[in-house]
């Protein structure tokens, strides 16, 4: 990976932790306020940190579902793969000799 793809990646990974927290906060703090009925700005907005948190969450679980799933297909398929190339008469040679 360029410099410049892991700079990236780390400044993304880190806007998206002060967004999870700065919502998070915000929760926490505005919980308990006095609602003005109907158009309550301040339910508005804790409406769309929930639903900020939620999506993020489930995109979250999915990306770590999806990488336990390709980890698992490497590792299955590659050990098939490396006895192939370790059954040759040389490597078994090498390997009695040790």
């Amino acid at each position: 990976m360029t410099k410049k793809l892991c700079f990236m990646t780390r400044l993304l990974a880190a806007v998206l932790a002060v967004v999870m927290l700065s919502s998070a906060i915000y929760l926490a703090v505005e919980a308990d306020h006095d609602c003005s009925g109907d158009d309550c700005v301040i339910c508005h907005q804790i409406g769309v940190c929930e639903n900020l948190l939620k999506s993020l969450g489930l995109a979250g679980a999915a990306a770590a579902i999806s990488a336990a799933f390709t980890y698992t297909m490497c590792r299955a398929v590659l050990p098939c793969t490396e006895m192939i190339g370790t059954l040759t008469l040389v490597s078994l040679k090498v390997k009695l000799s040790n």
